[in-house]
C-alpha cells in the first residue's frame, strides 16, 4: 500500500480494514503532545499509540508513591526521577514502529505567549491534564489559546474519583468523510460524493465565560457543573487540597450553584478527590472516548463529540454537553423557501 510499509500493514491490518489506508496514514504522519502524566492521560498514551501515533510525553513532576501506585508505565525504581522521562521508555515498547519522546521542562513558556505558541503549533493534538498546570485556569486557557493560533487540536482532562471529564477544542473541524456503518455494504461512490461537514469548536475561555448558575438553569447536568465550578473557583484564587471548605463556600454564596452529583456525599469530599488519581476503570472508560475523538480530529473521519464529556462510574452513563450552548438555527417555513427560489 502506497505511503505504509509492509510491516506496518502486518500491525494495523485489522485498522486498515476498520478506518482505511487514508485514515491510518495520517494516523500514522500525526504527532500529539501528552502534557501530564496522570489520570486519564496513561490510558491515552496507550491507546494512541496502539494506533499508530507518535507521542511527545511531557511532565516536570518527579514520580512519586502516588504516581508509582496509579500508573502502570512506572515502576518502584523509578521514585525520584521524571515521570515523563521513565514512562516514555515503556510506552515505546508497546509499538517500536512509533516514536516516542519526552520533555521534563516545566511550563514556564505558559506566561510567554509568542513561545508557548511556538512549543505548541508543531503538534497536530495537545492533550493537557489540568493537574500539570497546578489547576491554574489562566493557564490552561494560555495553552489552548496558543493551539488556536499554532492550528493545534486542544483537549484537557479533569478527573475526580468516580468522575472523569474532558474539553475539546477541534476549532473549525472539517469532517470528510462518515464510517459505514457495522454489517452495510460499502458504497465506495456515495462516500467520494459525500459533502464535508463544518463543526465550529468555542475556545477554553468561552466555555469559562459560561457561569455555573447559567448552566444549572440550562439544565446542564450536575456532573458537568462540578467540573465547571472546580475550574471557576480555580481561576479566582489557587486551588489546594486543603481549600475544601472555601470551594464549598465559593459555591454556595458566590457562584450560587450548589450540584448534587451521584456517588458524591458532598462538595468537600468532591473538591478532595479533584486532587487524586481516579479510579483506573474510570480513567480507562473516558480515556478510551478522549482517544476516539483524537482519532477523529486526526483522520477527520465521523462527527465528534462537542466539547463537554463527562463519566460518572456511580451511573456508568457518560453525557455529552455543548458549552456554550450551539447558536439556535431558526427553521424556516416552506413556502418561505420556495419563495426565496423563485425570486
Amino acid at each position: 500500500m502506497a505511503g505504509i510499509s509492509e510491516g506496518e500493514v502486518a500491525v494495523y491490518d485489522r485498522q486498515l480494514r476498520l478506518w482505511g489506508v487514508q485514515a491510518q496514514k495520517r494516523l500514522l504522519q500525526a504527532k500529539v503532545l501528552i502534557w501530564g502524566m496522570e489520570g486519564c492521560n496513561v490510558e491515552a498514551c496507550k491507546n494512541l499509540v496502539l494506533a499508530g501515533v507518535s507521542l511527545t510525553i511531557r511532565d516536570h513532576r518527579i514520580t512519586d508513591d502516588a504516581a508509582v501506585a496509579f500508573n502502570y508505565f512506572l515502576r518502584l525504581e523509578d521514585l525520584g526521577q521524571n515521570r515523563a522521562e521513565r514512562a516514555a521508555t515503556r510506552v515505546q515498547e508497546l509499538n517500536p514502529l512509533c516514536t516516542v519522546s519526552s520533555r521534563s521542562a516545566p511550563p514556564d513558556e505558559v506566561d510567554d505567549a509568542a513561545a508557548l505558541r511556538t512549543a505548541m503549533e508543531v503538534f497536530d493534538v495537545v492533550i493537557l491534564s489540568f493537574g500539570v498546570l497546578g489547576f491554574d485556569t489562566a493557564k490552561a486557557c494560555a495553552v489552548d489559546a496558543a493551539c488556536r493560533e499554532g492550528n493545534s487540536c486542544f483537549l484537557m482532562t479533569v478527573t475526580s474519583g468516580e468522575l472523569a471529564f474532558f474539553f475539546s477544542d477541534l476549532q473549525k473541524h472539517t469532517m470528510q468523510e462518515r464510517s459505514v456503518a457495522q454489517g452495510a455494504q460499502t458504497d465506495a461512490t456515495a462516500q467520494a460524493t459525500a459533502e464535508p461537514e463544518e463543526f465550529d469548536f468555542p475556545s477554553l475561555e468561552a466555555w469559562m465565560q459560561c457561569a455555573p448558575a447559567d448552566l444549572q438553569k440550562a439544565k446542564t447536568d450536575d456532573s458537568v457543573l462540578l467540573v465547571a465550578l472546580f475550574l471557576a473557583f480555580s481561576r479566582n484564587q489557587q486551588a489546594s487540597p486543603d481549600a475544601a471548605g472555601k470551594f464549598e463556600d465559593f459555591c454556595t454564596n458566590e457562584a450560587k450553584c450548589v450540584p448534587k452529583v451521584d456517588g458524591m456525599p458532598d462538595l468537600k469530599h468532591a473538591y478532595a478527590c479533584f486532587f487524586l488519581e481516579p479510579i483506573m476503570a474510570v480513567a480507562s472508560v473516558l480515556a478510551g472516548l478522549l482517544s476516539q475523538e483524537v482519532i477523529k480530529a486526526i483522520t477527520k473521519k465521523d462527527p465528534p463529540l462537542s466539547n463537554s464529556v463527562c463519566f460518572n462510574a456511580h451511573t456508568s452513563i457518560a453525557l455529552v454537553e455543548r458549552i456554550p450552548a450551539a447558536p439556535k438555527v431558526l427553521k424556516r417555513k416552506a413556502e418561505e423557501v420556495v419563495a426565496d427560489l423563485l425570486d
